[in-house]
């Protein structure tokens, strides 16, 4: 999304205060130099940031660096090296890593150990990472690995109409039917939910690059006043690195396993696997 030199002097900046030990800009200058967004494609710069940023625990840097390890992208294919960065996000609270462990939870044939996804999933729909909020809100409808809970799961799925997320509208429509006659219909809450409903309207959003240099420009500033860098990722009040810029962290944007692009990271959108 950063072609022709579009985000050159953002870039510049993000890298001279990678180097000086800013963890959040070697996790975006290191998406850069993979994929060539901005800058001319060089996986050794890519590999020696990521590692930088992965190094300083940024939570960001730590998740990317698990999924290039996953997949044999800048780095070697190395399963063990990826399931101990991955751990390490999910230990920093980063949302997008802690989905992604429910969902290896998720898939095993052990009941114990699937319920282990339940409160990552709960951890990553605090911050609102929409497929976090989505799989919980399928969980509490069925009653699978928890007790059902319509109530919240509704809840869950307004917000996400909201947003536009997949089917979340027909699955509250789902449940406000099957709620239906219960004293909860009847109650305020459950009156909400049956306006939510009626009130739902996608919202769609078309970004540009203009957008992209502003969110750049947005994160090297926001280090920059800093003043001085240590573990703590400042990615979840940045739009594009961590989370939405809403004032809830990951509402909207956060990266997806497959995303190794400055552009996915920015836009939110997935990239291949």
């Amino acid at each position: 999304m950063c072609e022709s030199g579009d985000c050159e002097r953002q870039l510049t900046e993000l890298e001279r205060l990678a180097r000086k030990g800013s963890g959040d800009a070697a996790a975006v200058v290191a998406l850069a130099y993979a994929s060539g967004d901005g800058v001319e494609q060089d996986i050794d710069k890519a590999r020696q940031f990521i590692e930088q940023g992965a190094r300083r625990r940024n939570p960001l840097a730590m998740y990317v660096l698990s999924d290039w390890y996953s997949r044999g992208f800048v780095v070697e294919n190395d399963a063990s090296e990826s399931v101990l960065w991955l751990d390490r996000a999910v230990k920093a609270g980063y949302a997008p890593a802690q989905y992604l462990k429910a969902t290896h939870l998720l898939a095993t044939e052990d009941a114990d150990t699937q319920r282990q996804a339940v409160p990552l999933l709960e951890q990553a729909a605090a911050q609102n990472l929409l497929t976090a909020m989505y799989a919980l809100a399928r969980l509490q409808q069925t009653g699978t690995l928890m007790e059902q809970d319509l109530p919240a799961a509704g809840k869950l799925f307004a917000r996400l109409a909201r947003s536009g997320y997949s089917d979340a509208r027909q699955q509250l429509q789902q449940i406000n039917q099957q709620l239906t006659g219960t004293e909860f219909a009847a109650s305020e809450d459950g009156e909400r939910l049956q306006q939510a409903e009626k009130a739902m309207e996608r919202i769609t959003v078309t970004a540009d690059a203009s957008l992209y240099r502003s969110q750049l420009d947005r994160l090297v500033n926001q280090l920059e006043a800093s003043g001085s860098f240590d573990n703590r990722s400042i990615g979840s009040r940045i739009r594009g690195v961590g989370c939405a810029d809403t004032g809830s962290a990951c509402s909207v944007l956060s990266p997806g396993k497959g995303q190794s692009s400055l552009g996915d990271v920015l836009s939110g959108s997935r990239g291949g696997n």
